[in-house]
């Protein structure tokens, strides 16, 4: 049984409280993410929209008070991120991601933010002493629950640390058998994470939504264990058939799911599967046999370790703007634009391209004008350019007969609509220069290079 009785109760600032790197909701390639990149992971994947417009109607809670640890200097909260972030964002919408931050800008316009200045938090002895509470709450239907891979995660985080299987599920009143699976599971994706294999063939067997369930339900099968041999003693896998061998099974079992041959509805009779079992063994093993073990080291959050992959030749890398492409648009600065983005590589720096992009697009419409002759429609009255959100306005209203097609026009208006909650918008690209802002995927810096394209297309020149 927990004991309480020196948990603090305080009032501590919201700004300042930290949100948990080794959250069990977060993937482990967040581990060494920042704090902003971890709320927009958060508002992307676990609806905090929705707990924050809860919280602009009724208030914070009382029984909902988050439970935090002090690591180092900070205060990081163990039980209750989503609802911190929330908070965060209703103080400080900016912080949210650019297609999300009108929303919270709406939300708080209403309210009075200063009242969370400060929130009641109690004050674990330390974060270890919170993950009874975070299983009974998560691993259960009493809270949104975590996904069946991030309790594993959980659990086996234990196991890997060299905890005793029956004091773990004492401690988190789960089943023994629970705790075994957890395991099991999490090195069998760390025995795929060093296989030599394609990183994309990889990934998909690791992605967080693969459905571990259907594998767990293969080796927990009784004819599984005769077959392989496989045990957890302590915290390694040992098995009876050669490693390569037992590899080739697991990565079979993997592709089968992926491709969805085998699903939770495939081989619900004992013996059918059993059958299956047989012939996967048939397939793979030679029939020799021995001890054969498989460990991963504990790591510093009691996780998943990270990936280490072998050196592979090197790719092609994809870049800002296509060097495939060659671009004479009649404006010597906007060239040398369109060359540099030539020698970016996508993602390798997301700030600089983001701005390079938004300029590009700024010259690219203001030459637009240029070759039609209506380059006094971008000046204000003093003489100075108008904004490029204006432009762009302008240009979709009221010369729609520049664009060669009318489909191009409308993916231009919808580019500048004002109640667009779309992240590819004007505004966003806009945030890049101006904002405050999240870092830019390599999937949302393709996105508006393909904005960007359409209209270049209509300057170039022979």
């Amino acid at each position: 049984m927990i004991d309480y009785s020196n948990w603090e109760l305080r009032k501590l600032s919201v700004d300042a409280l930290q949100l948990d790197r080794e959250n069990p909701r977060l993937p482990e390639e967040m581990l060494q993410q920042s704090q902003s990149a971890i709320i927009h992971f958060l508002v992307d994947e676990f609806k905090v929209l929705e707990i924050a417009k809860s919280i602009a109607q009724n208030g914070f809670f009382i029984n909902e008070t988050p439970i935090v640890a002090k690591v180092g200097k900070k205060f990081v909260v163990v039980e209750g991120n989503r609802r911190i972030t929330a908070l965060k964002l209703l103080r400080n919408p900016a912080l949210a991601p650019p297609r999300k931050k009108y929303s919270y800008i709406r939300l708080a316009e209403d309210i009075d933010v200063s009242q969370w200045e400060k929130l009641s938090v109690y004050i674990a002895p330390s974060k270890d002493e919170v993950a009874p509470i975070l299983i009974a709450r998560h691993g259960s239907e009493m809270t949104s629950p975590w996904q069946r891979i991030m309790k594993m995660r959980f659990l086996a985080g234990e196991v890997l640390r060299g905890v005793n299987h029956e004091e773990i599920a004492d401690r988190y009143s789960v089943k023994i058998a629970e705790v075994r699976t957890a395991a099991i599971t999490i090195l069998l994706r760390e025995m795929i994470r060093g296989a030599d294999i394609p990183d994309t063939v990889k990934d998909a067997y690791l992605h967080e939504k693969f459905q571990t369930s259907t594998l767990s339900r293969i080796f927990e099968a009784k004819r599984f264990q005769e077959l392989a041999g496989l045990q957890l003693v302590g915290s390694k896998l040992t098995y009876t058939i050669p490693q390569d061998e037992f590899l080739k099974v697991i990565l079979h079992l993997c592709k089968l799911i992926v491709d969805g041959k085998l699903t939770a509805r495939t081989h619900k009779d004992v013996d059918q599967r059993a059958k299956f079992i047989e012939d996967v063994f048939i397939k793979f093993s030679s029939g020799k046999s021995g001890e054969y073990e498989f460990e991963a080291p504990p790591t510093e959050d009691g996780g998943e370790k990270k990936e280490t992959r072998k050196p592979r030749p090197r790719r092609k890398k994809e870049r800002l703007v296509p060097d495939t492409m060659s671009f004479n648009t009649g404006m010597g600065k906007l060239n040398e634009l369109l060359s540099e983005g030539h020698k970016m590589s996508v993602g390798s720096y997301p700030h600089a391209s983001g701005m390079l992009l938004r300029s590009i697009l700024d010259l690219s419409v203001q030459r637009l004008y240029e070759i039609n002759g209506k380059l006094d429609e971008t000046k204000n009255e003093d003489g100075r350019t108008k904004g490029l959100s204006k432009r762009i306005n302008f240009l979709v209203s009221n010369h729609a007969d520049w664009f060669p097609d009318r489909s191009t026009c409308v993916k231009f208006k919808r580019f500048t609509a004002k109640d667009s909650e779309s992240f590819v918008h004007i505004e966003t690209l806009n945030d890049y220069v101006h904002g405050d802002y999240g870092k830019p995927t390599k999937d949302d810096l393709r996105n508006f290079w393909g904005h960007v394209e359409q209209i270049i297309d209509l300057l170039l020149q022979d």
